[in-house]
């Protein structure tokens, strides 16, 4: 997904009498990995070649068995040596913050390396800000984005068509169809005037905040990539232990439901809740004059982490403000660098996807070749009443619905034929994402083994390959835990059939002392 630069990077020209695109308002979103390519390209541009370089280096490795791609072991280092060893990596917080860099256009860093890190910068104790969000309020609550419009496409003069997020321009109080012009003069006065943009995240837990000062770039340094688009004019985020372990969920809400636990930890949870509502709301009131200035204001959270942000009297934000917007895309755990991040894929200007265009050539073929008759006046009045139809939503790519609907075999043979396992779907999803069992997604890892430098799979999702010694290894361990498992119920029945033989000894006994007692007491009378 080619960028063209950010809004504020790129020369005023650049959109002067541009038309948006019919139908560009029912267009699909980005996905979360290509937003932050996207993001990434703007960031540090030069970081691209070295990631280039590095990438082939590690795909022409292209080892299976216990090895991590993405950190380089079993490429540049020894490899893991067991599958436990391989999972206990994945898990961990360097290959994490590997994955964060990786994605970002970024070179991925040794262990040494990340050591070091930790020591030293006090960013990466943002470590928590990974893809992973283990202590989130629901394991499976990954965000989704579900806005009908999140693009604005547009063609300029030079026949370039490109896109920009929605929320960027139109607030979703503005119902409205607002015209061409309005929405051009929008975008080309953020490339000639300054902004303040503030962003707001919380989520599980976690809260970060940032106030941005957006400043054009001078047009003599358009042509820089490392130009700086921004000034951070404050920032924080807090961190609390709200999130109740395994179970998932905040701990207000199990006591929502009538169930009273006086254990340490829910002590601890409760404490922290309330801990982690008054740092926000204090820090959102110590920013009172920066929010009051803001343009915009971007917020990602939940219904309950949103309570500290719009609830109570003495909120410093309201809901119903025209400046809040929600953010169009997923977003990573809450930290700094992921308020900057989103920061960087909002005001990007990117290329739409081959699939959105053809999506969209689609739609306007069909509104030509079927014109729609004048209606008379008895359809008229009967249309009036009838509520507006809905959007088309966008069909699935090939890839999508196989993987929906569980067909392993139709997912290999796309992936034989070159389908791109990386294009994200009409909600942001890539394949793997949306596999229906577990057989689809061996699928994938197994295609993922045969070619592994055919696509880059850290955007695919695809966790890690599965070869054949793996599957080998895998029904091995399900084998002999079978066996062990039939050999504890044996020891069990073993156990059970003793126990009931030494009780029933045990009573035979119990009867014979008890007759011997008796008679020797008749025995005793009779003398």
């Amino acid at each position: 997904m080619a960028t063209f630069g950010a809004i504020t990077q790129l020369p005023k020209d650049f959109f002067v009498h541009a038309v948006t695109l019919a139908g560009a308002a029912t267009e699909a979103p980005l996905s979360p990995e290509q937003a932050e390519s996207d993001a990434a390209q703007l960031t540090d541009a030069s970081i691209g070649s070295a990631l280039t370089a590095e990438s082939k280096h590690e795909d022409h490795a292209g080892e299976s068995g216990h090895t991590c791609l993405t950190c380089g072991v079993g490429t540049t280092s020894d490899p893991f040596d067991s599958q436990t060893e391989q999972r206990l990596h994945f898990k961990s917080d360097w290959h994490r913050f590997n994955i964060k860099l990786r994605s970002a256009g970024r070179a991925a860093v040794d262990e040494a390396e990340f050591e070091q890190l930790v020591s030293e910068k006090d960013e990466v104790s943002s470590i928590s800000g990974s893809d992973t969000d283990s202590d989130d309020e629901s394991s499976s609550s990954k965000q989704v984005v579900t806005q009908k419009s999140s693009q604005l496409m547009f063609k300029n003069q030079e026949g370039r068509v490109f896109a920009v997020w929605r929320p960027v321009l139109i607030s979703e109080q503005d119902s409205r169809s607002i015209p061409d012009v309005e929405l051009l003069q929008r975008l080309i006065t953020l490339t000639d005037s300054a902004q303040s943009w503030v962003v707001i995240l919380s989520k599980g837990g976690h809260f970060s905040a940032a106030v941005f000062d957006l400043r054009p770039v001078p047009p003599s340094q358009h042509s820089k990539a490392n130009a700086p688009l921004f000034k951070e004019l404050a920032h924080k985020s807090y961190h609390r232990y709200v999130v109740r372990a395994k179970a998932g969920g905040r701990q207000s809400a199990k006591d929502a439901t009538g169930k009273s636990i006086k254990s340490a930890g829910a002590q601890i949870r409760r404490y922290n809740e309330a801990a982690l509502e008054k740092e926000i709301k204090d820090t959102l009131a110590s920013w009172q004059q920066l929010l009051a200035r803001a343009d915009r204001i971007f917020v990602q959270a939940s219904v309950s982490n949103a309570r500290p942000i719009y609830g109570g009297d003495d909120a410093a934000l309201q809901r119903h403000d025209p400046r809040i917007r929600s953010i169009p895309f997923n977003t990573r755990r809450p930290t700094f660098s992921e308020a900057k991040r989103v920061l960087y894929t909002l005001l990007s200007v990117f290329e739409p996807s081959s699939h959105a265009l053809q999506a969209l050539a689609d739609r306007s073929k069909a509104a030509v070749s079927k014109p729609a008759k004048p209606p008379s006046r008895k359809e008229d009045a009967v249309a009036s009443l009838e509520p507006e139809p809905q959007a088309p939503t966008e069909p699935d790519p090939p890839l999508h619905e196989a993987a929906k609907a569980g067909d392993a075999d139709k997912v290999k043979s796309l992936l034989e034929a070159g389908t791109n396992p990386c294009e994200a779907d009409s909600r942001g999803k890539v394949p793997y994402d949306v596999a229906a069992d577990k057989a689809v997604r061996d699928a994938f890892r197994r295609f993922m083994a045969s070619q592994p430098d055919k696509w880059d799979y850290t955007l695919a999702g695809v966790p890690s390959p599965l070869t054949d010694e793996l599957e080998s290894q895998q029904l091995a361990k399900q084998a002999e835990k079978k066996a062990r498992q039939r050999e504890k119920e044996k020891e069990r029945k073993r156990a059970a059939a003793e126990k009931k033989a030494k009780a029933a000894e045990g009573a035979r006994a119990a009867a014979e002392a008890e007759v011997a007692t008796a008679a020797a007491e008749a025995a005793a009378l009779e003398e």
